[in-house]
């Protein structure tokens, strides 16, 4: 098997190396939309700069700024590669089944898989009885409304439809929410509510753990070739070299499991807007 596998790459490498440098194959990448465009793009030059310069490829970013449009560019074959969280991903195979995950991005513990997590200040007091003001990140965030549904119901037994929510379009920015006083509970991911605890914020409730964040791939618009020699590529980089990236990708990553998004269920409508100023 192993040698199998090793001639299957060795190919995959012969395809792309024979082709002219005037046909270097174009990649349209779109990150995740976590940040404003400038910094999003900046923490992933380091790893577009690399596969540049160790495959045949020549990656070019394609910025959207929701979710739904990356979901589009894939199915209007714009988009070739994405970096994208777990219920997106899941989202988008329900929709358009030509995408495939390739590379899961490890975490600081070593692991490729997160918590979503709900959090109030620490003084802050609850009434039941009266609906609550959410902040949420982004419609389809996997820590959004998804899992803050889920997480609501969970500790306080109460639906997030019946409360009031919004969307702060990032986590951060549904934290701080909280911390100025415009909402009582947010919903995040743990790894950044975290940061926020010296603040005075505080995690009342965590998810189960969840897949975590992969590169995935359009398999209409790249040849099964083109997909194994990215694959290796990114999986080849040396440690010397991803620990310097920063925190998406400065543990390591690893080959992604598909089957362990399939837990991924929704059989409800994620609202695209909030039902509060």
């Amino acid at each position: 098997m192993r040698f199998i596998a090793s001639f299957a790459f060795f190919l995959s490498i012969v395809f792309l190396c024979s082709l002219p440098a005037s046909e270097k194959r174009t990649v349209y990448f779109t990150p995740l939309p976590m940040k404003n465009e400038q910094k999003t793009i900046e923490e992933f030059l380091p790893l577009v700069d690399y596969m540049q310069k160790e495959s045949n490829f020549t990656i070019k970013f394609k910025y959207e700024k929701d979710y739904k449009d990356i979901l589009e560019g894939f199915k209007q074959h714009t988009i070739d590669m994405a970096y994208l969280g777990p219920l997106p991903f899941a989202i988008l195979m329900s929709q358009y089944p030509h995408v495939k995950p390739i590379i899961s991005f490890r975490q600081k513990d070593g692991s490729v898989k997160y918590r979503c997590v709900i959090s109030k200040y620490e003084k802050d007091e609850l009434d039941l009885n009266v609906p609550i003001k959410v902040a949420l990140t982004q419609p389809l965030s996997t820590c959004g409304y998804f899992m803050t549904k889920q997480l609501l119901q969970k500790r306080y037994g109460i639906p997030l439809e019946n409360q009031l929510f919004k969307y702060t379009m990032s986590h951060t920015n549904a934290l701080l929410g909280v911390l100025q006083e415009k909402f009582l509970i947010a919903g995040s991911s743990e790894d950044i509510a975290m940061k926020h605890e010296s603040l005075g914020m505080q995690i009342i409730e965590k998810s189960e753990l969840l897949p975590g964040f992969a590169i995935v791939v359009n398999t209409q618009t790249l040849k099964k070739e083109e997909i194994d020699a990215i694959t290796q590529t990114l999986l080849l980089i040396p440690k010397s070299r991803y620990a310097k990236w920063g925190n998406k990708m400065a543990h390591g990553m690893v080959p992604a499991d598909e089957k362990s998004y399939e837990s991924l269920f929704i059989d409800y409508s994620i609202p695209n807007e909030g039902n509060m100023p």
